[in-house]
């Protein structure tokens, strides 16, 4: 069976200079993926790559992405721009900012899902509300009615978790999506993204500077630093094995979120 994603020996460049060098790894469908460093080490722009969102400024210049078999270096920006959403998800890092502040939740809602199929408002909230049901939030028609300023940090970014799910795609990446939140939410969060792999088995990649996130979260971890991938496998391996002295400090400054 093919890899859901299979990213091989890829560089990434900005102006012609590479910032990601012979970065490789697979995600299987299902498979929890977290890929941990700290700021400026690449890992967003991997994630941004593969979505073929890099910018006018920014090419993948050697090495290839394929998403199940799709090369998706070579499809055509129109292609890619319809397979973000149905295929694949995205959670930014703080989705209240990227929310228009002057419409509310359930009307970006419906036009993000109208941007690839045809159905009908009504259709658009009930599925909503189901999958807030199945995160466990009971006020989904409070939340649709509401605007991005008139929720919490954490509810928002809850919201961007329900938006990013409500087509059901196979592979959701999701980019420091906890790292704006206090401690209690983060856990919710991650706990509801888990419950996403349960109950659809979708493939998630999760960009983090916390390893103890990914700790409780990924099937495999990749470690970056400064453009390289340095360390790479099965989650008790990397975090009881480290074999780099900057994973051994990535261990040693840990959140951990206790299960239950």
């Amino acid at each position: 069976m093919q890899p859901l994603l299979d990213v091989q020996h890829v560089e990434i460049s900005y102006d012609a200079k590479p910032v990601v060098q012979d970065v490789s790894f697979q995600l299987e469908p299902g498979e929890i993926l977290g890929i941990v460093g700290e700021s400026g080490s690449g890992k967003s722009t991997v994630i941004k790559a593969a979505m073929g969102l890099l910018g006018n400024s920014g090419a993948v210049t050697k090495g290839d992405i394929y998403y199940k078999g799709k090369n998706v270096i070579d499809t055509k920006t129109e292609e890619l721009r319809q397979m973000r959403g149905p295929a694949m998800g995205m959670i930014f890092q703080n989705t209240g900012a990227s929310l228009c502040p002057i419409r509310s939740i359930g009307d970006q809602l419906y036009e993000s899902v109208t941007q690839h199929e045809k159905v009908s408002r009504e259709e658009v909230r009930q599925r909503a509300l189901e999958l807030f049901d199945k995160m466990r939030l009971k006020d989904g028609d409070r939340i649709l009615n509401s605007y991005p300023f008139e929720l919490s940090g954490g509810m928002n970014q809850r919201v961007g978790i329900m938006m990013a799910m409500v087509l059901k795609p196979d592979l959701l990446f999701a980019d420091e999506p906890t790292s704006a939140l206090d401690v209690t939410v983060q856990a919710q969060v991650v706990r509801e993204m888990m419950k996403l792999r349960e109950l659809y088995n979708t493939g998630i990649v999760i960009i983090t500077h916390n390893i103890g996130v990914v700790e409780y979260m990924a099937d495999k971890i990749a470690v970056m630093y400064q453009g390289r991938l340095v360390e790479y496998g099965k989650t008790r391996d990397i975090i009881h094995h480290p074999e780099k002295e900057y994973t051994k400090k990535l261990i040693g400054a840990v959140l951990r979120i206790n299960r239950g």
